[in-house]
């Protein structure tokens, strides 16, 4: 874990992943380049991710994604702020991560195993409309009733809740199976 100040605020993130200086340099973005709570949730997520398609709605500056590249097939990321967005496409050139893709919204037509919302990022205003095309959906952030509700529209059925996220998986009846 590499960790650095800048302007009297230090923050972690894992070794050999680069940062775009841009975001270093602003001062509501630095904040976000606190990488340890989330390294936990990364260290989960690595294992559900493995070898699949990820979908990430609120990639923000790509940190995660970059992180977890490795481990999966491709990831299709947006996010709604678009300054955040163009940042995101400088961390995935930067960390050489060819298997990322940003793109302005996630398209239904994107064939993915894994739907990733982060709520800190995607409130219910800027969240897209969905359904249960990807076979497991994972919240990470604060999961409020509206959303939740959304999620369940959405075909979904509840799976275990850990401390800082929960996941849902896609009935099989959506998946051909009965």
């Amino acid at each position: 874990m590499n960790t650095n100040q800048i302007k009297g605020c230090s923050f972690a993130f894992p070794e050999g992943l680069k940062v775009p200086a841009a975001a270093k340099s602003h001062p509501e973005l630095v904040t976000e380049l606190n990488f340890g709570e989330e390294l936990t949730e990364n260290n989960w997520l690595s294992e559900l991710w493995q070898g699949k398609t990820v979908a990430e709605l609120g990639c923000s500056l790509g940190l995660r994604a970059a992180y977890l590249a490795p481990c999966t097939r491709q990831i299709f990321c947006t996010d709604p702020d678009a300054r955040r967005l163009s940042l995101a496409r400088e961390t995935f050139r930067l960390n050489q991560r060819r298997n990322v893709v940003v793109v302005d919204e996630i398209a239904n037509e994107i064939s993915t195993d894994v739907l990733f919302i982060d709520t800190r990022r995607c409130s219910d205003g800027s969240l897209p409309e969905f359904k249960a095309q990807a076979p497991l959906l994972i919240v990470a952030g604060p999961l409020p009733r509206s959303t939740a509700s959304r999620v369940l529209e959405a075909g979904y059925e509840h799976l275990p809740q850990y401390h800082r996220a929960a996941v849902f998986e896609a009935p099989r009846r959506h998946h051909g199976v009965q």
